[in-house]
Parts: C-alpha cells; sequence; structure tokens
C-alpha cells in the first residue's frame, strides 16, 4: 500500500491507494481525478469531507512518520 501527502485546495491530506473496499491495492494511480482513500485520523475513508487536513506537506508528512503503524493498520 501506498502513502502519498497530497495538496488539496490550500491544505494538504494523506491519501493510500487503497481499493475502495478498503484492501491495498498493487495499481498504482496514474491520475488524479481517480478515486482514493484519505485518512481521518482514525481511518481510510473515501469521502474526502472526512480528511484529517494540514496546513503544510511537511506537517501530514511529519504526522505520518509518527503515526506510521496506526495509519498502516487503518
Amino acid at each position: 500500500m501506498g502513502i502519498l501527502s497530497r495538496a488539496q485546495g490550500d491544505q494538504y491530506v494523506i491519501t493510500s491507494d487503497r481499493s475502495s473496499d478498503g484492501s491495498p491495492s498493487s495499481r498504482i494511480q496514474k491520475r488524479l481525478s481517480e478515486t482514493y482513500q484519505v485518512w481521518t485520523g482514525d481511518k481510510w475513508s473515501t469521502a474526502m469531507a472526512d480528511a484529517k487536513t494540514f496546513k503544510t506537506m511537511d506537517d501530514a508528512d511529519e504526522y505520518v512518520r509518527a503515526n506510521y503503524a496506526q495509519v498502516m493498520a487503518g
């Protein structure tokens, strides 16, 4: 499973290449318009409105480093 910090408007979110059913995907997303899951702070969600947001990409990346086990298990 790949995890990526991504710009969403003027904020940043943590995204995953998990498939829509929540299982890890071996397929790499090629277009930003493809559906991807976002991290809510507790779990992965396909609802962008649920995303935990960050002011900078560095903040999002640091969150992933500090919470790696939870994000990967989510």
